[in-house]
């Protein structure tokens, strides 16, 4: 005689589906932080050059003073007239 096989308790299914999303995910997550920062510290040993720019300009603009400097060539006069773009009609 046929007999069907039991199915396992739909409470029990559930919770062990659960379990196994939750571990995925942080699983994963775990890993995608883990790339990022492996990435991150890739880049930074690959572009040691971009790194000393960015410091270097922080340095050089940061003056101690705080004058206003004066350009270094004065604005120039033009013979040309004006040109007034309006989205008004």
């Amino acid at each position: 005689m046929y007999e069907p096989t039991r199915e396992p308790d739909p409470v029990r299914r559930r919770e062990r589906g659960l379990l196994r999303v939750g571990t995925t995910t942080r699983r994963t997550a775990t890993a995608a932080t883990a790339a990022a920062l492996l990435l991150g510290a890739g880049y930074a040993h690959v572009l040691p050059s971009v790194s000393s720019l960015a410091s270097d300009t922080v340095e050089h603009s940061t003056r101690g003073d705080d004058q206003p400097q004066a350009p270094a060539n004065a604005p120039g006069s033009t013979t040309q007239q004006p040109q007034t773009t309006s989205g008004a009609s």
